[in-house]
């Protein structure tokens, strides 16, 4: 199942709503399906990122014009917190951040996976890695920040904490930090998935990885800052959406030894500055298996495919 989430602010203000939000579409995307059948669904690139600037923030935060606004703002807010960090700017407000929304994020989506039964691709944020340890408590692995996009099982436990790797124009202005290549795939009792992130998917290098690694499934969780039926970046003799069909993962599964099929939740809505439009789809090689109606609104889709489960 691939989910196609709008951003509304009103998700996002408190942890319940938030909460709210994952389990009414995760609850969606599994109702009906037979019971004890292997079930997963991928959410959208940047689900979890709007948490930064508007969980438990103040109107002030909510109302700025640009994410830079917001997040200096933010800071402002908490200099005393910040003060402690010792890191330049942009680092300390997502240092400062991931302490209330980490555990928010994390816990939702297990939570909400456990209840749906379902392997989850929790979209992304951008975020430190961060670990748990039990003199240290929660806590970051280094002051790295990364799009990081969290993989759960049926069970509600984390599996893995992926980055990305090629990042956009838009990242690397907020100054995330590029992720391992080697990072991309996990052993899991339905197989091995990949899950390269938005952009990760277009290179070819990272897709033979995926394919060498024996991955059956790729995800690709997306957020593109574009109008999908506006000129390519690339070019502008071209159409955004049209380009992303052509060259996207029926294109890429094409011939592969292992990867058979590809889910591309995608984002849409405003956060400040940045527009998010896209047709969610899933796919196999050569071929859509369901696509998104429109490129704006909340869609939920699904596909059943066969799969053989790991020894």
């Amino acid at each position: 199942m691939a989910v196609q989430a709008h951003l509304e602010p009103r998700h996002y203000q408190t942890s319940e709503a938030f909460a709210s939000r994952v389990q009414d579409l995760l609850a969606r995307s599994v109702e009906g399906l037979p019971e004890g059948e292997p079930r997963l669904v991928a959410f959208p690139e940047a689900f979890a990122l709007p948490l930064l600037f508007w969980l438990e923030t103040p109107p002030q935060v909510r109302e700025a014009k640009t994410t830079l606004q917001a997040a200096l703002l933010t800071l402002k807010l908490d200099w005393r917190r910040v003060l402690r960090l010792g890191l330049p700017s942009p680092s300390a407000f997502y240092h400062l951040r991931a302490e209330t929304v980490w555990p928010v994020y994390q816990q939702t989506f297990t939570q909400a996976a456990k209840a749906a039964r379902a392997y989850v691709v929790a979209g992304s944020v951008f975020s430190p890695k961060i670990d748990w340890e039990p003199s240290r408590q929660l806590h970051p692995q280094g002051w790295g920040v990364y799009n990081l996009s969290l993989v759960v099982s049926p069970q509600g436990t984390v599996l893995g904490r992926i980055p990305k790797v090629n990042l956009t124009s838009h990242e690397r202005m907020a100054l995330l930090n590029s992720g391992q290549s080697s990072q991309q795939t996990l052993q899991t009792q339905i197989g091995i998935l990949a899950n390269l992130i938005c952009l990760d998917a277009f290179h070819e290098s990272l897709i033979e990885r995926a394919d060498q690694s024996g991955a059956w499934l790729l995800i690709q969780p997306s957020a593109n800052a574009a109008r999908w039926d506006g000129p390519w970046s690339g070019d502008k003799a071209q159409i955004e959406g049209e380009v992303w069909l052509r060259e996207g993962l029926a294109k890429k599964l094409v011939g592969r030894e292992n990867l058979r099929y590809g889910l591309n939740p995608m984002l849409n809505g405003q956060l400040y500055e940045l527009y998010f439009e896209g047709r969610s789809g899933i796919y196999g090689a050569g071929q859509t298996l369901a696509l998104a109606d429109s490129p704006v609104g909340d869609t939920l889709l699904r596909a059943s495919v066969e799969v053989s489960r790991s020894p």
